[in-house]
């Protein structure tokens, strides 16, 4: 538990230091990050962990299919009269799953190493 805590705040500080260090880097982040691309890395973030732990589809074909999911619908908009498709949403879609990952990853890697520990 203590190690996900020390990795959890490592991730934050060398995020911190990142944006600090890159000052065009933070003014790009921070000049293109709207309420809908929150709402699109959340959404996909949550439908990446819906189809991969309650309908049990493998990681790597809900990926695959999720990132697909993402562009397309993002053309489909692009042609619609009424919608706008943008490469921004589709960024956005593909971080929430790869956050997901990341998050599923360090899970599985603290459960390996705490199931080890118990058993020495």
């Amino acid at each position: 538990m203590k190690n996900r805590h020390n990795l959890f705040f490592f991730l934050i500080i060398l995020l911190s230091i990142c944006i600090i260090a890159f000052t065009e880097l933070s003014s790009l982040l921070i000049e293109n990050i709207r309420i809908d691309s929150i709402g699109h890395l959340i959404g996909f973030f949550f439908l990446t962990w819906i189809l991969h732990s309650a309908i049990k589809l493998p990681l790597l074909n809900t990926t695959i299919c999720l990132i697909f999911y993402a562009a397309l619908s993002e053309i489909g908009q692009y042609y619609l009269g009424f919608r706008n498709g943008e490469v921004r949403d589709v960024i956005a879609d593909i971080v929430g799953v790869l956050l997901f990952i990341l998050l599923h990853w360090i899970t599985m890697i603290s459960r390996k190493k705490s199931s080890y520990e118990s058993i020495k």
